[in-house]
Order: structure tokens, then C-alpha cells, then sequence
């Protein structure tokens, strides 16, 4: 475990104080050890604020022309699910995940749902503001979103949803249709949706709510149909 751990800190740029605070960054909530809150949700809400804190502070003084919701639609853009698991792909942060059974799978290095590892970067970078603060929390996320911040000017902020919606009307395939279903509340995550596209399934993602299940699932199929 510290040999792994060591590993990822070297892959962050991030050399923690305090080790626990990185494993549990790296441990969901249905892992074995998972007991009395000592699981990734917390760091997650945590590093969730910093994360859109520091983005926020980098698009206000980069464009000082945008206004409040083009600039809003930048920050989506940045700090939405898809781009999380873009993040946990180059950290290979898969690979350090502590998941229970119900949460494997032969897909993703392991883990059954991108949506973890995308949970899983935004309690790394909780971690990292409690371990070292702002400014190391602050120099993380500079690193790590540098490619995707210089070229955000040109990027698509549309989410999934929008985009795909807009694809299958200009090929006149209707609206895609989504099926959403609640687990149940302690279900982590609690939301699963199915995403169709001319009747056709091309896509399923998961979330902490319905949104972001339904825009995972989005991503999906526009993923499939645009390759």
C-alpha cells in the first residue's frame, strides 16, 4: 500500500504529510473499511468547492470581457464529470481505487462506474487542501487542468445532454430517451440511467443525482455515435 501510494504521489506532484488522508481519498464508501464516514464523500465535497474555486479565479481574470454565463458554461465545462474522469485516466488513479465487491468490474481497471473515479479527484484534491492548503490545492489543479484551461476559449461547454440532443435531431433521429432509476437512499451512487437513441441502447451512466446519471449515460452514446 505505501509503495502504491508513494506511486500516485509522484504521479500528482504531491507529497502528503499525512498518508490517511490520501487513502481515504482513494476509498469509497463501499469498501470493507468503509465504516463511520472513513470513505472518499467527505474530502469529495471538500475538494469539489476548491476545485470550482480555483477554476472560477483562473476564468474571471482570463476573461475579463465573458460574461457571468459564458463564463459559468466554461466552468461546467471543466469541472464536469467527464472532465474528472479525464483527470482520473491521466493520473491512473483507477488503479488505487478501494472499492467493495458490489463496485467491481472487469470494465475500468476494476471499478464498475467512471463516476467513482471521477468522485475520487475531487477528494484527492480535498486531501491535498487539508494536507497542504490553499496554495497546494491551488498548484494542483493549475498542473493538472493546464492542457484543458489553455483551450477552453475553443472548447464546447455544452453538456452531454445538449450535445447529443442536437446531433440526433440533425440526423432526424428524434429526441434520444432516457430511463433513470433510484436505488434508494444509502445506494452509492444512487442513480443509473439508460440512454436510447432510436430505440437503440448506447449508453449508461451513474450519479449522485439524477443529472449527472442522465449526462454520463449522454456522453456515452455521444461517444459511440460520433466515433
Amino acid at each position: 500500500m505505501a509503495d502504491a501510494l508513494h506511486q500516485l504521489e509522484t504521479h500528482i506532484d504531491y507529497q502528503f504529510s499525512d498518508k490517511q488522508l490520501l487513502q481515504r481519498a482513494l476509498r469509497h464508501r463501499s469498501a470493507n473499511q468503509a465504516a463511520n464516514g472513513n470513505h472518499m464523500e467527505r474530502l469529495e465535497f471538500l475538494g469539489d468547492a476548491v476545485l470550482g474555486l480555483v477554476i472560477s479565479k483562473y476564468l474571471h481574470h482570463r476573461f475579463p470581457d465573458k460574461q457571468e454565463g459564458d463564463l459559468s458554461r466554461m466552468r461546467a465545462a471543466l469541472v464536469r464529470k467527464e472532465s474528472l474522469f479525464e483527470v482520473a485516466q491521466a493520473w491512473g488513479l483507477m488503479a488505487y481505487l478501494n472499492v467493495g465487491d458490489s463496485e467491481r468490474s472487469d470494465k475500468l481497471r476494476g471499478i464498475k462506474s467512471p463516476s467513482i473515479a471521477a468522485n475520487a479527484v475531487e477528494a484527492v484534491i480535498g486531501a491535498v487542501f487539508e494536507d497542504g492548503g490553499w496554495d497546494a490545492a491551488h498548484q494542483l489543479v493549475k498542473r493538472t487542468w493546464q492542457g484543458m484551461l489553455k483551450g477552453i476559449g475553443d472548447v464546447d461547454t455544452r453538456d452531454a445532454k445538449s450535445r447529443l440532443q442536437e446531433f440526433t435531431q440533425s440526423k432526424e433521429w428524434g429526441l434520444p430517451k432516457y430511463e433513470l432509476f433510484d436505488l434508494g437512499v444509502g445506494c452509492s451512487p444512487r442513480f443509473r440511467a439508460k440512454c436510447r437513441v432510436n430505440g437503440e441502447l448506447l449508453g449508461e451512466g451513474c450519479g449522485e443525482r439524477k443529472k449527472i446519471a442522465e449526462i454520463e449515460a449522454a456522453e456515452q452514446a455521444w461517444q459511440q455515435l460520433k466515433n
